[in-house]
């Protein structure tokens, strides 16, 4: 359920699936079923990745899409993650996927609105 999330957010740490199970004392087999949902996550696993992660229980779990602060600091859902300049190419790549993905839901709901005023 929570895989995807869990798994955007170590790429743009930049941290290996090796790394965190480490981090978290397991192997990276059985890490990398929790990124695949192939694994129910218990609230204190939970809690153990949002820390190796350095972000909170509930911007993972959250429906809404978490939101990335490339300038400030971390408060609340805003994560932290450094410049896009510090990226690598494959967090670079993520990155644009994601603001790809935004350009085109906001493409998506401006014609849901002008359809909506249209009716009027």
């Amino acid at each position: 359920m929570y895989g995807p999330k869990i798994r955007m957010l170590r790429e743009l740490q930049g941290f290996s699936q090796e790394y965190i199970a480490s981090q978290l004392g397991m192997t990276q087999a059985s890490y990398s079923r929790i990124e695949t949902n192939q694994t129910k996550l218990s609230t204190d696993m939970l809690e153990k990745i949002a820390n190796e992660l350095g972000v909170s229980v509930a911007d993972i779990v959250s429906t809404e899409p978490l939101v990335i602060n490339f300038y400030g600091t971390n408060h609340g859902a805003q994560c932290t993650f450094g410049t896009v300049e510090h990226f690598d190419a494959g967090q670079k790549e993520l990155y644009e996927k994601i603001i790809g993905s935004k350009d085109e839901e906001i493409v998506r709901l401006n014609k849901i609105i002008e359809k909506l005023l249209s009716k009027k």
